[in-house]
């Protein structure tokens, strides 16, 4: 199974979860901001998701108006493989959930799970 990176994108600074396989986190929450550096941290955790399993990892993000487009570009230009999710489905996940997610730093793992669950 690829990895799976999971991203709650808001305004100026987006929080990132990654998964080796369902129910392995890799690292811990982090925070990163929509400017060169915050952008190249993420492409650098992203190769060391490659290196570890072997596999390219795939990255999950919610459409959020146009805070997301500046991401998806940097995603697009580094040939990341993503997929753009409609904020009501991943709700949907987080609701079949038995507790409620309200934290933004909890609903990137959600997106993740969602993915690697099925």
């Amino acid at each position: 199974m690829e990895p799976v990176v999971g991203l709650d994108v808001a305004k100026g600074a987006s929080v990132v979860q990654a998964f080796l396989g369902r129910n392995e986190p890799y690292g811990i929450l982090e925070s990163f901001t929509h400017e060169g550096s915050g952008f190249e941290r993420l492409g650098e955790l992203l190769d060391e998701l490659k290196v570890l399993s072997g596999r390219e990892p795939v990255i999950i993000l919610e459409a959020t108006g146009h805070y997301h487009r500046g991401l998806v570009s940097y995603l697009i230009r580094k040939e990341y493989r993503h997929f753009i999710i409609n904020p009501l489905q991943s709700k949907r996940a987080r609701n079949t959930q038995l507790r409620k997610v309200k934290k933004r730093r909890c609903r990137c793992m959600a997106l993740g799970r969602h993915v690697l669950s099925g």
